[in-house]
């Protein structure tokens, strides 16, 4: 769990939830012992700052290279998509482009039904979310109506929403599942 900032102890209280055994990551040797990462959901630009000054970039995309599970969610799926809001993104692991805070500001969040590949439904929080422009080369796995809201790319997993504040696990299991498979 990348614990710079933003939702760390709602992931964390998920994963154990899952009988995942979760650490937080702020150092480089913090990442050595890891089997999946989740970036969470945040404020981007302040997550890619304190990456930057804990030396923490280099690191994470030689996991990211390596095919290291990922779950990037919100401020997560921002760093981890190849381009934001027409420019180039952070890690650029994920092949897809997003608008930030594309769903409104702040007053416009809530929750909603996500709707899974597998016919599961969970809710989710959608906090200044942002919006999956292009999905190239990623695969839809959830949808708010018809929108694309999570999307999965080799061992990348990016959602637009929060999962874990309202406790939705498909996501986690998902990674998890993935973390196992390695």
């Amino acid at each position: 769990m990348l614990a710079l900032q933003g939702g760390v102890r709602e992931h964390l209280q998920l994963l154990e939830s899952l009988d995942a055994l979760a650490i937080e990551v702020r150092a480089k040797t913090d990442l050595d012992s890891i089997d999946a990462l989740v970036i969470p959901g945040g404020e981007s630009t302040t997550i890619s700052k304190l990456i930057d000054n804990f030396d923490l970039k280099s690191s994470i995309q030689s996991l990211i290279d390596s095919g290291l599970p990922l779950l990037g969610t919100c401020a997560g799926l921002i760093l981890l998509s190849k381009q934001v809001d027409n420019q180039p993104g952070f890690f650029k692991a994920l092949s897809c482009s997003v608008a930030r805070n594309a769903y409104g500001s702040q007053l416009a969040s809530g929750e909603a039904l996500v709707s899974y590949a597998d016919n599961d439904e969970e809710r989710a929080a959608f906090i200044r979310a942002p919006r999956i422009t292009d999905l190239s080369q990623t695969e839809p796995i959830a949808w708010f109506g018809e929108e694309v809201v999570a999307i999965q790319q080799g061992n990348i997993i990016g959602a637009s929403y929060h999962p874990e504040l309202t406790s939705s696990t498909a996501l986690h299991r998902k990674l998890i599942a993935l973390a196992k498979a390695d």
